[in-house]
Protein backbone atom coordinates (compact mmCIF):
# COMPACT_ATOMS: atom_id res chain seq x y z
CA UNK A 1 0.00 0.00 0.00
CA UNK A 2 1.44 3.33 -1.07
CA UNK A 3 1.79 5.46 2.19
CA UNK A 4 1.63 8.99 0.57
CA UNK A 5 -2.33 7.96 -1.32
CA UNK A 6 -5.33 8.90 0.84
CA UNK A 7 -6.92 5.96 2.60
CA UNK A 8 -10.26 5.11 1.65
CA UNK A 9 -13.38 2.45 1.96
CA UNK A 10 -12.19 0.93 -0.94
CA UNK A 11 -8.38 0.84 -0.30
CA UNK A 12 -8.84 -0.32 2.79
CA UNK A 13 -11.21 -3.36 1.45
CA UNK A 14 -8.92 -4.02 -1.17
CA UNK A 15 -5.91 -4.35 1.46
CA UNK A 16 -7.91 -6.35 3.14
CA UNK A 17 -8.86 -9.18 -0.12
CA UNK A 18 -5.08 -8.99 -0.52
CA UNK A 19 -3.33 -9.42 2.71
CA UNK A 20 -5.99 -11.69 4.40
CA UNK A 21 -5.77 -15.21 2.06
CA UNK A 22 -7.19 -16.94 5.16
CA UNK A 23 -10.51 -15.18 5.35
CA UNK A 24 -13.59 -17.47 4.69
CA UNK A 25 -15.01 -17.25 1.26
CA UNK A 26 -18.00 -15.65 2.41
CA UNK A 27 -16.58 -12.78 3.73
CA UNK A 28 -14.23 -12.09 0.56
CA UNK A 29 -17.33 -12.31 -1.65
CA UNK A 30 -18.87 -9.73 0.63
CA UNK A 31 -15.88 -7.43 0.37
CA UNK A 32 -16.09 -8.08 -3.18
CA UNK A 33 -19.77 -7.05 -3.64
CA UNK A 34 -18.74 -3.59 -1.26
CA UNK A 35 -15.52 -2.92 -3.90
CA UNK A 36 -18.35 -2.83 -6.39
CA UNK A 37 -20.61 -0.65 -4.74
CA UNK A 38 -18.25 2.15 -4.03
CA UNK A 39 -17.29 1.96 -7.81
CA UNK A 40 -20.97 1.76 -8.75
CA UNK A 41 -21.54 4.78 -6.52
CA UNK A 42 -18.43 7.28 -7.19
CA UNK A 43 -19.75 6.52 -11.20
CA UNK A 44 -22.87 7.80 -11.25
CA UNK A 45 -23.44 11.70 -12.09
CA UNK A 46 -24.13 13.92 -8.82
CA UNK A 47 -26.75 15.89 -9.23
CA UNK A 48 -26.97 19.70 -8.84
CA UNK A 49 -28.95 21.16 -5.89
CA UNK A 50 -31.55 24.19 -6.41
CA UNK A 51 -29.26 26.69 -5.43
CA UNK A 52 -26.09 25.31 -7.61
CA UNK A 53 -28.59 25.17 -11.18
CA UNK A 54 -29.84 29.27 -10.16
CA UNK A 55 -25.92 29.79 -9.51
CA UNK A 56 -25.11 27.99 -13.24
CA UNK A 57 -27.74 30.16 -14.61
CA UNK A 58 -26.38 33.14 -13.23
CA UNK A 59 -23.16 32.61 -14.25
CA UNK A 60 -24.19 32.30 -17.57
CA UNK A 61 -25.98 35.72 -17.39
CA UNK A 62 -22.90 37.26 -15.78
CA UNK A 63 -20.66 36.43 -19.07
CA UNK A 64 -22.85 37.39 -21.60
CA UNK A 65 -23.33 40.67 -20.11
CA UNK A 66 -19.47 40.78 -19.53
CA UNK A 67 -18.88 39.55 -23.19
CA UNK A 68 -21.98 41.70 -25.02
CA UNK A 69 -20.21 44.90 -22.71
CA UNK A 70 -16.34 44.17 -23.83
CA UNK A 71 -13.97 45.50 -22.74
CA UNK A 72 -15.24 47.34 -20.04
CA UNK A 73 -14.65 46.12 -16.92
CA UNK A 74 -17.56 46.26 -14.43
CA UNK A 75 -17.52 46.19 -10.86
CA UNK A 76 -20.26 43.78 -8.66
CA UNK A 77 -22.12 46.89 -7.84
CA UNK A 78 -21.97 48.10 -11.45
CA UNK A 79 -23.38 44.34 -12.29
CA UNK A 80 -26.12 44.13 -9.67
CA UNK A 81 -27.27 47.44 -10.45
CA UNK A 82 -27.55 46.94 -14.52
CA UNK A 83 -28.61 42.93 -14.80
CA UNK A 84 -31.95 42.50 -14.00
CA UNK A 85 -31.03 38.72 -13.35
CA UNK A 86 -28.88 39.78 -10.07
CA UNK A 87 -32.59 41.66 -8.89
CA UNK A 88 -32.58 41.27 -5.02
CA UNK A 89 -29.27 39.17 -4.98
CA UNK A 90 -26.31 40.11 -2.74
CA UNK A 91 -23.51 41.48 -3.03
CA UNK A 92 -21.59 38.58 -1.43
CA UNK A 93 -23.51 36.40 -3.30
CA UNK A 94 -22.59 37.91 -6.51
CA UNK A 95 -18.94 38.31 -5.53
CA UNK A 96 -18.81 34.17 -4.58
CA UNK A 97 -19.63 33.50 -8.30
CA UNK A 98 -17.16 35.98 -9.53
CA UNK A 99 -14.71 34.43 -7.72
CA UNK A 100 -15.91 31.02 -8.89
CA UNK A 101 -15.56 32.26 -12.38
CA UNK A 102 -11.87 33.77 -11.95
CA UNK A 103 -11.00 30.58 -10.39
CA UNK A 104 -12.72 28.79 -13.80
CA UNK A 105 -10.41 31.14 -15.94
CA UNK A 106 -13.69 32.48 -17.54
CA UNK A 107 -13.44 35.95 -15.92
CA UNK A 108 -10.41 38.35 -15.57
CA UNK A 109 -9.96 40.28 -12.45
CA UNK A 110 -8.46 43.22 -12.04
CA UNK A 111 -7.95 46.17 -9.82
CA UNK A 112 -8.06 49.92 -10.65
CA UNK A 113 -7.90 52.91 -8.20
CA UNK A 114 -8.63 50.56 -5.57
CA UNK A 115 -11.77 49.35 -7.15
CA UNK A 116 -11.93 45.80 -8.18
CA UNK A 117 -13.19 45.05 -11.58
CA UNK A 118 -14.18 42.14 -13.69
CA UNK A 119 -13.74 41.45 -17.64
CA UNK A 120 -14.34 38.83 -19.78
CA UNK A 121 -10.67 36.53 -19.71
Amino acid sequence: MNTTSKMTNKNAIQYAIDNLPDAPADVREKWANMIAQLEKKSASPKKLTAQQEKNEVLKDAIIGFLTDNAPKGYTVSDMLKEMPELEGDSNQHVSALMRALVLAGTVEKYTEKRRTYFKVA
